[in-house]
């Protein structure tokens, strides 16, 4: 015997003394009177006495049982005795939430998290399978619950378990693998209450199999809430949670390969920056990391010792040859756990990237400096292609969104559309900057640019002020921050930094201080302490700043700067650039649980394309062990996926067609690595597009929450803790039969005699002959 509310138990039992407590009480409230008239009918009531009490007592005892079956009623009363299923249901629903995140892909010793898992499943089947009473189960993966919508049915569910389901049990158990989600219990277990589970009768068993990290079960409050709601609210008779790895392994992972700065054109140098964590508690010494691009191996990267529970940043350069797609892999030494030794890069470079100039000084001296600091000569390949164009260039606003970067030099004012292009511009991750000079519109700066901070500009102008000079000071004229963009000034490189002067500058309004957000900053000051450079971010984008001319070009003030006669110019030129269209540069990277989109022009390519999947060491899924698909084709006519004599796994899929966009679509991207799509062109050859896929990071940290600290995080819920190599049930635990329907007809019945005892119980007066009383 069992009860699901033991706590409602605990408190009701007690009412059923309370028809006693009340008898008692009215006995206390009556008093003795003697009366002559009376002495006739005590004598009629001692004659009776016996019958009398019999009633009142039956009459009692009936109304304790009645509060004691209303009490076992609500506790939900399980009987696990075999012959009691003639009163109950007889039906015990196993719902079974897998862990298949890929910490447990965990290996050691030859087997790995999942597999104890899986034979603890196998361990409650088979178990199960020796009752006599019907038994059910539902099997419910992590990765599976959390794409599973309101009444949809898992894979396995309500399975009957009988020789039958035993015996395709064990392939369906292989067929099961690690994902590369971090689909934690949380999301498994806010799947319960969306599973059709109807029959409200039934006695429901949940068993949590899972490896308890701390990453998840550190601060449990959500997961016990949880718990406790699946007690509560979905009737679950029993809670199971089953630990699959015993100790914690140390591991190693990238979690992070992404270029830093530096322009992305084609036979250009870049810099790359790699990022490993040491999720171990001991040093990890002499870690090596294997780097390859585009199918080629490159010299491999020896990284600092990582300190326990740390990680380190190595920068490193690569040039990608030749215009298109090019992509870059990085993989760790083997270790406990695989996904997570591998991070994937991928780009599409162009010969060189477009940078917008306007100069709106009357000389184009500025603009001239600018371009020649960007591109010296046909000879020199510095990945940038800039353009010196009027105002009305911003209206272009195709033109305009393909500009990697835009400098406005000296530009007086904008048109409305202009300045419209512009804002959408930056708003949607583009780079601006702006160099104020002596034709600068202060009214329209103010007014419209920077629209009381609402706009584009940073802060608010004033006046064209002289920086005066100091008697006796040799300070610079320019203190920068640590920038990116003044990265050229730094350490043994600062000898350049005396070189800038800066005679006139455009000093702000006296009010104007920096938002405490943060979305504005001074990164460059005078030696007065105004501010010079000014970065502002704007949607997605960016906005530089300078309050000073860029060109040395003479104005009816004089000259107000040097700073293109600066050694250090070309260099500062060509980390703006790279800093204001690292914001716009869209690198094709996706996530696990990803779409890959793919949308062409209609009528330029063949309506099939080709999706090369992540290839495949001997058709086996990286890290599993067994195949695994990669991602689901949701297209018209889409045929079945073949494998390459490479072992890189092909889909064809078949393009829709919509506004004029064929495009064809991969959901749920399961697998991460390089994805390649072919597009057939109707007039030249086959165009390829990369792709780059990764796992989310952080799930790689084995750090198990210790049982003490488990059970202390989920006090208040009664949930039973099994080791799942140790996994054994009690057979009352997994058989019973829950009395609701037969003790809700109980009371009913007692409900009637009650009334009846208390009719009989009483005292009514006859009727007289001829009605009267």
């Amino acid at each position: 015997m069992s009860f699901l509310f033991p706590t409602l138990l605990t408190v009701g039992l007690p009412l059923i003394g309370v028809p006693i407590l009340i008898h008692l009480i009215n006995l206390r409230r009556q008093q003795r009177i003697k009366w002559a008239a009376m002495q006739f009918l005590l004598e009629s009531q001692r004659r009776n006495r016996r019958w009398i009490l019999l009633k009142q007592l039956l009459l009692l005892l009936t109304r304790m049982a009645v509060i004691a079956v209303l009490v076992l009623m609500l506790s939900h009363l399980v009987l696990r005795n075999e012959w009691m299923s003639l009163l109950g249901r007889g039906t015990t629903h196993h719902l079974v939430l897998l862990d298949d995140s890929y910490s447990m892909s965990d290996r050691w010793n030859e087997t790995t998290s999942l597999n104890e898992g899986k034979r603890a499943v196998q361990a409650i089947v088979d178990q199960a399978a020796q009752q006599s009473d019907r038994q059910l189960v539902t099997m419910l993966r992590f990765s599976e619950a959390a794409k599973l919508s309101a009444g949809a049915q898992p894979k396995v569910y309500a399975e009957q378990i009988n020789e039958a389901f035993r015996g395709k049990l064990e392939s369906l158990l292989a067929s099961w693998e690690a994902s590369q989600t971090d689909v934690g219990p949380a999301d498994a277990l806010k799947a319960v209450p969306r599973l059709p589970l109807e029959d409200k009768e039934q006695t429901l068993i949940v068993y949590l199999v899972s490896d308890f990290r701390a990453r998840q079960f550190g601060s449990a409050t959500e997961i016990g809430k949880l718990l406790a709601d699946l007690k509560d609210k979905e009737h679950v008779a029993q809670i199971h949670l089953i630990r699959c790895v015993r100790e914690a392994r140390p591991n190693l992972a990238v979690k992070s390969l992404t270029p830093v700065s530096g322009v992305r054109a084609a036979g250009v140098e870049m810099w790359m920056e790699i990022t490993v964590a040491n999720y171990g508690d001991v040093p990890a010494r002499g870690v090596t990391v294997q780097l390859e691009q585009d199918g080629d191996a490159l010299p491999a990267l020896v990284l600092d010792d990582i300190a326990p529970r740390g990680e380190v940043t190595h920068k490193f350069r690569v040039q990608f040859a030749g215009t298109g797609a090019h992509w870059l892999a990085a993989t760790l030494p083997a270790d406990a756990v695989a996904v997570d030794n591998h991070r994937y890069y991928a780009c599409e470079l162009p010969a060189a990237k477009p940078v917008l100039i306007v100069d709106g000084s009357a000389d184009g001296r500025g603009g001239r400096q600018l371009s020649l600091a960007l591109a010296p000569s046909a000879n020199t390949h510095t990945g940038w292609q800039p353009h010196v164009e009027p105002a009305s260039f911003l209206a272009d606003v195709e033109r305009l969104n393909q500009q990697a970067a835009v400098c406005l030099l000296d530009v007086p004012h904008l048109n409305d559309d202009e300045l419209k292009a512009l804002e959408s511009y930056v708003r949607n991750g583009g780079g601006v900057a702006f160099c104020v000079g002596a034709t600068t519109d202060r009214a329209f700066y103010n007014d419209r640019l920077y629209a009381n901070g609402a706009g584009l500009f940073p802060a608010p102008l004033k006046l064209p002020t002289q920086l005066l000079d100091r008697d006796g000071e040799n300070t610079p004229d320019v203190e920068v921050t640590q920038h990116p963009l003044f990265q050229i000034f730094a350490g043994r490189r600062n000898g350049f930094l005396p070189l800038l002067t800066v005679d006139y500058f455009y000093a702000l309004l006296d009010d104007w201080r920096p938002p405490a957000d943060g979305s504005t900053q001074v990164i460059a000051r005078l030696r007065n302490n105004a501010p010079l450079v000014i970065e502002k971010k704007f949607g997605k984008g960016r906005v530089i700043a300078q309050l000073t001319k860029l060109s040395t070009g003479d104005t009816p003030l004089g000259r107000w700067t040097n700073w293109t006669l600066n050694p250090a110019f070309p260099v500062l030129a060509n980390e703006l650039a790279s800093y204001l269209a690292v914001a716009h540069d869209r690198d094709p990277l996706l996530a696990i649980g990803d779409n890959l989109v793919v949308s062409v022009e209609e009528g330029k390519y063949d309506p099939q394309f080709r999706f090369l999947l992540p290839k495949q060491e001997a058709g086996r899924s990286a890290g599993t062990g067994a195949a695994a698909p990669v991602a689901e084709a949701t297209s018209p006519g889409v045929p079945s996926t073949r494998r390459t004599s490479l072992a890189r796994p092909e889909i064809a899929v078949e393009a829709t067609l919509a506004n004029k966009q064929l495009t064809a679509k991969l959901e749920n991207l399961a697998e991460s690595g390089i994805y390649e799509v072919q597009l057939q062109s109707v007039k030249g050859p086959v165009e390829r597009r990369v792709f780059a896929v990764n796992p989310p990071v952080a799930e790689g940290d084995l750090a198990l929450t210790a049982t003490p600290e488990l059970t202390r995080q989920l006090a208040g819920v009664e949930v039973q803790l099994h080791d799942a190599r140790e996994m054994s049930l009690d057979a009352q635990q997994l058989a019973g039969f829950q009395m609701g329907d037969a003790l809700l007809v109980a009371l009913i019945v007692l409900l009637l005699v009650e009334q009846l005892l208390g009719y009989i119980a009483s005292y009514h007066l006859q009727p007289l002959a001829g009605g009267r009383k």
